[in-house]
């Protein structure tokens, strides 16, 4: 085997380790989340961001938009978050609040039709 294709390899199990380490992470500061330790939660999900920043992986969409960009804690709709519904002129998103630190966070779900 080849320098270069050993190299590919190992980067490749080293990204899926760091992966599955993620999902780990993620289930358990939700599951704490649950509990009420909110603090601990919320140092799990800042860990999670630290690994994936340190490592170079990209963090899976349902993760990223899972923690709170702020503080760090998983949101939770009705426990960690309050989520609404919001429609301003053709756009509609959703709007998620933060319980613990009060980030908003807005993604959009549903774009107005274009008559061309």
């Amino acid at each position: 085997m080849r320098k270069r294709q050993y190299r590919r390899k190992t980067l490749r199990i080293y990204r899926d380790l760091v992966r599955q380490r993620i999902h780990y992470l993620y289930k358990l500061a939700v599951e704490e989340a649950e509990k009420g330790r909110h603090d601990y939660a919320a140092n799990l999900g800042n860990y999670i961001k630290k690994l994936s920043k340190e490592t170079g992986t990209r963090l899976p969409r349902d993760i990223k938009r899972g923690l709170c960009k702020n503080c760090g804690l998983p949101l939770i709709p009705g426990v960690t978050s309050r989520v609404r519904l919001r429609t301003q002129g053709r756009f509609s998103y959703i709007v998620i609040t933060c319980v613990r630190c009060g980030w908003i966070h807005r993604y959009p779900y549903k774009m107005g039709r274009r008559n061309d």
